[in-house]
């Protein structure tokens, strides 16, 4: 019993603090000490009884002489008594006096270490609560959170788009495959998936980025590609977009611009190449474009002729149009009627209607040259045929 009581104690003791400790020894100390005051004083109060008894005993054993001397005696001793009575009294207040102001001394001296002992406690106090703050703070932020998610609060979002002008809010918002159900903060996290699923979803969208603004709201702002022409097939239009890529989706005869480029060849690499060769033209040219038809040569297979707004017509080959297209602002002005600006091989102009002309001058010069070539040949070996001869003369002789 005893050994589980003193464990008892030293557990006790273990879990107090260390000024907790230090002021209950200084307390016990205290008392112990007011006790051993108390029990001097207590031993002074008997040793003082004592004496007083002693000279009442003394002062009763004694044997008059006569009824005058017993009375004077008697007179005699009751002054000493009461005089000693006196002295008694004045010691007994005085060890009152000295015992009251002890006391109260104590009381002063323990009021003062108690201050003392609490003002020692204040920034032992403030330590342990530096000590606990990071553990308080992290647990309230816990707290907070799952109580967050646990609430409808934690799914409550608003989803907006814009920039948008032929994709639907609908077809976005079923693309993006942003749930309802899902969490605002797994949202804000995944937004560059979110992104990337809407670049995937449509050939019209170009860019897509994606904002947070606090509390719940989401804003999607969305860059589509332009119309760069329209792809004529069958009788039926495409879009052709800026990206080199024509979109399936027919457009109404009726929803077609006046002013538009309509291209004929239906060839997704020529198309895309031809595209990606404009992106270095002017403006200006691309504005004028009406119509581009596939008219490939023996020797160009991706030549194109392309007929602009003032009905001039201009033969490029589609790997070439970025170098030799431009050149067209230069020779536009300087044309009267509408005329052919071939590029195929260099860059030379012909009225229209005069092909034929053309052709033959061009098949007249290339006989010309090829005739010119012959004759530079034979000449070239007859003199060698002459030279190989005179040796043979010379031996006859």
């Amino acid at each position: 019993m005893k050994k589980s009581k003193e464990d008892k104690q030293e557990t006790a003791q273990l879990s107090l603090s260390e000024w907790q400790v230090r002021n209950k020894e200084y307390l016990e100390k205290k008392a112990q000490e007011k006790a051993k005051k108390q029990a001097e004083l207590e031993k002074k109060r008997a040793e003082l009884e004592q004496k007083k008894e002693e000279m009442k005993a003394e002062l009763e054993n004694q044997e008059p002489s006569n009824e005058e001397d017993t009375v004077s005696e008697e007179i005699d001793t009751d002054s000493p008594t009461s005089e000693e009575e006196d002295a008694v009294q004045d010691s007994e207040s005085e060890s009152e006096v000295e015992e009251q102001e002890e006391v109260q001394k104590q009381e002063e001296e323990q009021e003062e270490e108690v201050e003392q002992v609490e003002f020692s406690k204040v920034p032992i106090e403030k330590i342990h609560w530096y000590r606990a703050l990071p553990v308080l703070v992290t647990s309230s932020l816990v707290f907070l959170a799952s109580l967050y998610f646990l609430t409808p609060l934690a799914t409550m979002k608003t989803i907006e788009f814009t920039g948008n002008k032929v994709v639907s809010q609908e077809e976005l918002r079923s693309s993006s495959k942003i749930d309802q159900r899902d969490y605002t903060v797994t949202v804000y996290k995944n937004r560059h998936h979110y992104e990337q699923n809407l670049k995937a979803s449509s050939p019209w969208i170009e860019n897509v980025e994606m904002t947070y603004q606090f509390p719940l709201t989401f804003k999607i702002d969305v860059q589509e590609y332009g119309i760069l022409g329209y792809l004529q097939k069958d009788s039926k239009y495409y879009p052709i977009l800026t990206s080199g890529e024509y979109v399936k989706n027919e457009v109404v005869a009726d929803a077609l611009p006046e002013e538009r480029m309509d291209v004929t060849f239906s060839d997704a690499g020529l198309i895309k190449e031809f595209v990606q060769q404009l992106k270095n033209v002017p403006d200006s040219i691309k504005k004028s474009m009406r119509r581009v038809d596939l008219t490939p040569s023996k020797v160009t297979e991706d030549l194109v002729t392309i007929t602009m707004s003032d009905e001039h017509q201009i033969l490029v080959p589609i790997s070439h149009i970025a170098k030799k297209l431009p050149y067209y602002e230069g020779i536009h002005p300087q044309l009267e009627v509408p005329s052919v600006i071939d590029m195929e091989a260099g860059i030379f102009s012909y009225a229209q209607g005069t092909e034929n002309e053309v052709i033959h001058e061009a098949s007249k010069d290339a006989q010309d040259t090829e005739s010119s070539t012959q004759h530079a040949e034979q000449s070239t070996e007859h003199p060698a045929q002459s030279q190989a001869e005179k040796p043979e003369i010379s031996e006859n002789n």
